[in-house]
Order: C-alpha cells, then structure tokens, then sequence
C-alpha cells in the first residue's frame, strides 16, 4: 500500500509539473502519421504491454483504427479544444480488452507532434495514457 501512495504522489507531482508551453493541441498534429501507446497505467499497475503490436491512427474526420496483426478495429475520436481528448474503441468489457480500455473521456496533460500524454477525466482511476509516434 505504501509503494502506491508513493506512486500516486510522485504521479502528481509530475503532472502538476508539467508543462504546457510546448503543446500543439490542434488535431493536426494527432492527425499525422501512426501512433503507439507507450504507456498505460491504471492505478498504479503498468499495463502497456497490453498494447504490444497495436498501432494506431486519429484521422481528421474522427476515425480512429487499431491495426494489430493485419487486424483492424475502427473506432472514433475527438478533441475538445485543449483539454479534452475523447477515444471510443467500444464498451469496457473483458471480451473487448484491451482497446475498451482506452475508451474515455481523456483529460489532456500535452499533446506535441511526438506525443500525446492523458490521464483520465475521473482522478480516482488514475488512469494515465501516452500515445507516442511510430
């Protein structure tokens, strides 16, 4: 218990750090080229392996594609001026893991043409997401 209150404190104090002076948080810069998740938490537990093989890309009409494997599983997207980064890759359920898991209402830490860095709109799942490019 103790490790994770440690986590969780150091968790916010890098996200209270964190700075938004080099954002682009324009869909643009989400738009271009494919990405990976390079980091996904869910209270204290890492589970970005989850995501090995996926690659994933926004298009500017708010599709969103999974490719895994010669796979694909479409989903959608969007952007809410710079705050909010919305994923819909369907229901979180245990048949549709692990691409449910992104499925949310993302608060946006900073967005750059290299990566997208979220955590989730409801702090007591300390969720945290990073998209990086391929």
């Amino acid at each position: 218990m103790r490790k994770i209150c440690l986590l969780l404190l150091w968790v916010s104090v890098l996200h209270g750090c964190s700075s938004n002076d080099n954002n682009d948080n324009s869909p643009g810069a989400v738009t271009s080229g494919s990405w990976r998740v390079s980091t996904f938490s869910e209270r204290g537990s890492d589970e970005t392996g989850d995501f090995a093989g996926y690659t994933f890309t926004f298009s500017a009409n708010g599709q969103a594609l999974a490719v895994k494997g010669g796979v694909s599983k479409a989903g959608s997207w969007s952007m809410s001026g710079s705050s909010r980064f919305n994923v819909d890759f369907g229901a979180k359920s245990d048949a549709n893991k692990p691409l449910g898991e992104l499925t949310d209402d993302w608060k946006i830490i900073s967005v750059s043409g290299t990566q997208i860095k979220l955590t989730d709109d409801n702090p007591s799942s300390a969720e945290f997401l990073t998209f990086t490019k391929n």
